[in-house]
């Protein structure tokens, strides 16, 4: 469940949806170079314009690369710092697989689900 309306494009790979408690990012598209470019900015820009909760949305996501996930766990390390966090939902299997992998899955909160992400907060 989404509540609020303000839906805006980030890029062509992700929009950014506004909730009553945090700003999520829906990524489009697998995450090469390009795309965890244009996230690593995104997350930037909402963490420069104050947004103390952010939520990665991957269920589109098939493929991800090491500079997407290093951009997402940075992002929640220098969020919690200042009592925000970043959260993620919507893994397949296998990206599943590799966040474990790369360790990433022990320092990011990963959830089914967008509603499972916005209650943890």
């Amino acid at each position: 469940m989404t509540i609020g309306s303000e839906i805006f494009m980030a890029s062509e790979s992700m929009t950014i949806r506004d909730s009553a408690d945090a700003k999520i990012i829906d990524v489009n598209e697998d995450l090469g170079s390009y795309a965890a470019a244009d996230l690593r900015k995104t997350i930037d820009g909402l963490i420069n314009g104050a947004a103390q909760k952010i939520i990665v949305n991957l269920s589109e996501v098939q493929h991800i690369n090491s500079t997407a996930i290093g951009a997402m766990v940075g992002s929640a390390k220098r969020l919690r710092t200042n009592s925000g966090d970043l959260k993620v939902y919507g893994l397949a299997e296998n990206l599943k697989r590799t966040f474990d992998l790369v360790g990433a899955s022990s320092v990011l909160e990963i959830y089914d689900s967008e509603s499972s992400a916005l209650a943890a907060f």
